[in-house]
């Protein structure tokens, strides 16, 4: 957990309408960043975290501090991702996450939540799992890149 010590999010007051768009991040990518694996998706989270570009749902908060076993670490990373633009999970969410999840056997339940969010809201997702950008209406970060 050394990407921890150098994390430090201001308490954003960003709102969704005032930018073109933030990116969640799928927990996997959250993991490897803080266990400071030099992979493309870590690098390009850390820049993202500078820009202010992260935000953050429940589902994902839970799962990034459901592996900390350190209290110290624990609390570190809990007010650091409290600080993150919250995006709330709406009804219309959980209804399209169900339907993403009957129509995409393999899909993983965090991939299909934050599918339907980004589909619902002015989001990109960040992740290693290209063959979302398949599902109408998804977008991936690096398509704002091409």
């Amino acid at each position: 957990m050394s990407n921890l010590n150098k994390l430090s999010f201001k308490k954003s007051k960003i709102k969704t309408q005032e930018v073109d768009y933030l990116v969640v991040v799928d927990s996997e990518i959250w993991k490897e960043y803080f266990n400071k694996q030099d992979l493309t998706e870590s690098n390009i989270l850390s820049t993202l975290i500078r820009e202010d570009k992260i935000a953050i749902c429940g589902y994902t908060f839970v799962r990034i501090l459901q592996g900390i076993r350190n209290q110290d670490n624990f609390e570190k990373l809990f007010k650091g991702l409290l600080a993150l633009p919250y995006i709330e999970i709406e009804k219309e969410d959980w209804v399209e996450t169900s339907k993403l999840l009957f129509k995409f056997k393999n899909l993983s339940f965090e991939l299909a939540l934050l599918c339907a969010l980004t589909r619902n809201k002015k989001l990109r997702i960040l992740t290693r799992h290209r063959e979302i950008k398949n599902i109408d209406g998804v977008k991936l970060y690096e398509d704002e890149k091409e």
